[in-house]
């Protein structure tokens, strides 16, 4: 029998409402495009993100009279992103494994006996169908196409870095792979341990937070990023959640407003509120203002971020 460890989201994130995986199931909105001949869709991956992506649309083209041609866009648009998925988490309906089944399938037979190993793996990797959130967004009223172009794009950014993460880690799988023998008399036997990936990825979260940190770094990118490396999950939260909802303290008890808390940075902003669906739809934003880190001995280079003791308000 294979076994599984579940070890729930460790990252602390602090937020006005509780995360939650299943979004209620509501109605379809006016303008819902179908999805058409998704699997016929040709999708290319390219380079990680740096920031947040922007919408190659014209406002010129928003406002025309004639909405046909965002339209057809906005159908382009929305077909890519439903067949990446597909290719990253696979289809539900096929049974497809997609990168993620593929990944997963190839570690586990490393970890096997039968390849030299020891029996037991982890797997720190969320399975995010990032789309999952439409059935959210239908119980909000009516949205023009530039809403939902925007939506889209940030999903086709998250989903392209997950395709090439995930590629790149099969392709260097399989060759180490091909390299070992196989002993068909071993066990095939592997138990499956599952933990936060933020537990497994200290070291690449501090680094990237200390080039992130300056005064005017933007929270939309920042959270881009996290849900492109997996170390946020999409369906964990609400569309409505409020991301900086709390009052933070440092090591010296002064406190900072319009805050959240992420893997022990405390990250401060301009502005009282910004949901996840204002990040995504309506093009608004909060620039960091004030952040702080408990442990500078955790960061390879702590002068080029953190100018004051540990734990204290920075700049």
């Amino acid at each position: 029998m294979k076994h599984k460890s579940f070890s729930f989201f460790a990252l602390a994130l602090v937020v006005t409402a509780g995360c939650k995986s299943n979004p209620p199931k509501t109605e379809a909105i006016q303008t819902e495009v179908a999805r058409t001949d998704v699997a016929k869709t040709e999708v290319t991956p390219t380079q990680e993100i740096s920031g947040p992506p922007s919408v190659p649309v014209q406002d010129e083209e928003l406002i025309a009279v004639d909405k046909t041609p965002v339209t057809e866009r906005l159908r382009d648009l929305q077909n890519s992103v439903y067949a990446l998925e597909d290719r990253v988490y696979g289809t539900r309906k096929l049974g497809g494994l997609g990168l993620y089944g593929e990944l997963k399938s190839c570690l586990r037979k490393m970890a096997s006996a039968q390849y030299g190993g020891t029996g037991s793996m982890i797997w720190s990797e969320p399975l995010d169908r990032v789309t999952d959130k439409e059935e959210e967004i239908k119980a909000g009223p009516g949205e023009g196409p530039k809403d939902r172009l925007q939506r889209f794009q940030s999903y086709r950014s998250i989903l392209r870095r997950r395709s090439d993460e995930f590629s790149a880690r099969i392709e260097a799988c399989n060759n180490e792979l091909a390299g070992k023998t196989m002993d068909a008399e071993q066990p095939t036997k592997v138990m499956v341990s599952e933990v936060p990936k933020t537990s497994l990825e200290r070291a690449a979260i501090n680094k990237y937070l200390c080039g992130f940190v300056q005064p005017g770094a933007s929270l939309r990118a920042f959270m881009l990023n996290a849900f492109a490396q997996g170390w946020l999950s999409l369906s964990d939260y609400k569309l409505s959640q409020n991301l900086i909802a709390y009052s933070l303290k440092d090591a010296k008890d002064v406190s900072r407003d319009n805050a959240l808390l992420f893997n022990g940075w405390r990250l401060a902003f301009d502005r009282k509120q910004v949901t996840i669906g204002e990040l995504f739809n309506d093009g608004k934003d909060a620039k960091l203002t004030h952040w702080a880190f408990d442990r500078k001995s955790d960061i390879e280079d702590p002068a080029s971020c953190l100018k004051n003791p540990d734990g204290h308000w920075n700049p």
